[in-house]
């Protein structure tokens, strides 16, 4: 049963997120400077990344969602399991990250195509970039979660008199304003970086700032998700 439904939130996401990912990869590959602790491009592609695995996977638009949840499998479950699939697509995604950085692939295609001087002086460094991919991609998964869950489950009762494609346009003002924070915070920290440097021991207040939202949502996510998926309205 659960290999049903991670094929559902595949096809429903692939299309979005296997473009995202591969342009990633091929980023992190064939970037000529050093990658610092926060890179503009790789937060973008980080976000659109979560953003593209929550809005898909939740979806459920037309009578899809009357379907889905006629199946035999509970509600709880169902969320679980297509939560599950987001965290092991950005998971996997910054493992292969790690993996093109840190066994030497972005090494040899910077010397063999590029003659790049950096190498292999720099190469386990840069594998510091994964704080911008893990805190862009897991902020604004769960934040777009949230408002996917919000405004399809719980708010048409909360909301009653506001208009649906008014609900649809603040929630997507509201996403598309975490991600423009994310993306400022990444360009001020790329161009301190490249100027002064991010001193060593303010690194772990950099885990603190970002790291702890990131860790709350975690834990928070299947309880709301869980509440959303059990206290809702099915259309017939």
């Amino acid at each position: 049963m659960n290999t049903i439904i991670l094929k559902l939130s595949f096809r429903e996401s692939g299309m979005y997120i296997v473009p995202v990912i591969l342009i990633l990869i091929g980023y992190v590959l064939f970037r000529q400077d050093p990658l610092p602790y926060f890179n503009l491009v790789i937060t973008l592609l980080a976000s659109l990344l979560g953003f593209f695995l929550s809005w898909r996977c939740f979806a459920d638009y037309g009578n899809v969602r009357a379907f889905l949840f006629s199946r035999s499998y509970s509600p709880a479950r169902f969320f679980l399991v297509r939560w599950l699939f987001g965290l092991g697509v950005i998971t996997a995604t910054g493992l292969v990250l790690a993996a093109v950085i840190g066994f030497g692939i972005r090494q040899s295609v910077q010397q063999g195509l590029f003659a790049n001087g950096w190498f292999p002086m720099i190469r386990f460094e840069e594998l510091r970039v994964l704080m911008s991919y893990s805190f862009a991609s897991l902020l604004t998964y769960h934040t777009t979660l949230y408002f996917m869950l919000t405004n399809r489950f719980r708010s048409p009762v909360r909301l009653r008199g506001v208009s649906l494609w008014l609900r649809r346009l603040v929630t997507v003002f509201l996403i598309l304003y975490g991600v423009a924070v994310i993306a400022i915070l990444a360009m001020f920290f790329m161009n301190w970086n490249a100027n002064y440097g991010i001193p060593l021991f303010f690194v772990p207040y950099l885990y603190l700032i970002f790291g702890i939202p990131a860790l709350l949502q975690i834990i928070i996510a299947p309880w709301f998700g869980i509440y959303c998926y059990n206290n809702q309205e099915i259309e017939s």
